[in-house]
């Protein structure tokens, strides 16, 4: 007689238990992770903050010795500016003691900030979150668990009124015509006599466009030159901004006058829309490689404000819309102070 038997598992034992421990561990390094990795964000965040604080102040104390030629109020002016600007949630408090006022000097190579001086032309802030700093070290989120309540960082910043090519490129299309021409003439009277009266040495070239693009006046230090090249010019024709921007950026590069260690800028106006030729955005990269900065003015309703500001904003510099002649003249007032000023350190 035959038996029968039924099978049963040799190994009944439930190991799930035994993958507890291990899980706890990894939950464990992740949450130290994820903590450790908030406060590293917060270190960067905060020291690009402290970058653009400090990048502000310099420029706004250059811009005003430029204005005043006083020291004590190039200082104010520093320290207004690097309160407006946030590190770490709070506005950025600068003493004296940490905005020097002085000159810069050119080794050859690049320009170096020193100082002092009977011409003064340069600043330099040394910006900080240490302990000696007015708002002291920045707190960590995380920190304190594993015994580290803060972190500092400090910064300097040197900014200079010096040597700068700039190239004008200028909307003469059809929509250009009658009042708006002469606002533009009027607004390029006023950009020649903020530059005139400034210390550094400026280079200008100007290129015009319409449904082609024309260079017509080659990089030259006489203001008045710029004058009467676009005393000629008549509206009329499309709009081709990338061919004027690319009359422009060839000006600045290979004019017999361009200097090859000079802060090189493009400042480029519209009225309208581009429509005709190369894209102002392939220029503008362009523009970017070359280390050329672009700053964009549209004047009126029928401009595309929105492109010409990311385009100016992708290629280091600002956007300034304008409705009305006035605006035009002021835009182009504040960009020529703008350019006054250039950072060295």
């Amino acid at each position: 007689m035959m038996m029968r038997f039924n099978k049963k598992s040799v190994n009944t034992t439930n190991r799930d238990g035994a993958m507890l421990p291990m899980v706890a561990v990894v939950i464990v390094i992740l949450l130290v992770s994820v903590t450790i990795g908030v406060d590293i964000a917060r270190m960067h965040l905060t020291r690009s903050e402290l970058r653009t604080a400090n990048d502000a102040a310099a420029r706004a104390a250059v811009v005003e010795i430029a204005n005043s030629e006083d020291a004590l109020l190039a200082q104010d002016a520093a320290i207004l500016v690097a309160s407006r600007n946030m590190v770490a949630g709070q506005g950025l408090t600068l003493r004296r003691d940490q905005i020097e006022i002085g000159h810069a000097v050119d080794d050859g190579d690049s320009l170096s900030f020193v100082a002092g001086g009977t011409k003064l032309t340069s600043a330099r802030v040394h910006g900080s979150r240490c302990s000696t700093a007015p708002d002291g070290p920045v707190d960590l989120i995380f920190g304190p668990i594993f015994g580290v309540d803060s972190f500092c960082t400090d910064l300097v910043s040197a900014a200079t009124q010096s040597q700068r090519d700039i190239g004008l490129v200028l909307d003469v299309s059809g929509s250009m015509k009658g009042e708006r021409f002469a606002a533009l003439e009027a607004a390029l009277t006023s950009f020649i006599a903020v530059l005139d009266a400034s210390p550094q040495e400026k280079r200008i070239s100007l290129s015009v466009y319409e449904t082609e693009a024309r260079k017509i006046q080659n990089l030259t230090p006489d203001t008045a030159a710029i004058s009467t090249a676009f005393s000629g010019e008549e509206a009329g024709g499309r709009t081709a901004i990338g061919k004027g921007m690319r009359r422009g950026l060839n000006s600045l590069l290979n004019d017999t006058n361009a200097r090859q260690f000079a802060f090189k800028s493009m400042i480029v106006m519209t009225d309208g829309n581009h429509n005709e030729g190369v894209n102002p955005e392939v220029v503008a990269a362009e523009c970017v490689a070359a280390g050329i900065a672009v700053y964009t003015v549209t004047f009126s309703d029928g401009a595309n404000g929105e492109r010409m500001r990311l385009l100016a904003e992708s290629a280091d510099g600002f956007h300034i819309h304008a409705n009305t002649d006035a605006e035009l003249v002021a835009a182009f007032e504040t960009i020529a102070r703008q350019l006054s000023v250039g950072l060295i350190e």
